[in-house]
């Protein structure tokens, strides 16, 4: 690989895992973009939390969309289509 990093169009964060958790890393990725001036890669939060207050806090802290566990195909093809529009809209 050259050492060049593999390109990815978007990425799928579980909010729950060890040491760092998905909340914590977004925060890192929006504020890594925001100083390199790097585009913002979609980012689509993963839980078993499903209130309406999660939903909200994944969204202020920059997930782009939000799926909640166990997750059904259906449900993470329409949610990537979603985003991803959206994505190549802005």
């Amino acid at each position: 690989m050259n050492g060049e990093r593999p390109a990815f169009d978007g990425i799928v964060m579980d909010i729950r895992m060890p040491e760092l958790d998905g909340l914590e890393v977004t925060r890192r990725i929006r504020r890594l973009e925001s100083e390199t001036g790097s585009p913002r890669k979609p980012i689509i939060a993963l839980t078993a939390n499903a209130f309406a207050e999660d939903r909200e806090k994944c969204l202020e802290i920059g997930f782009d969309d939000f799926l909640t566990k166990p997750m059904d195909r259906e449900d993470l093809i329409a949610c990537l289509s979603k985003t991803m529009k959206k994505d190549r809209s802005a």
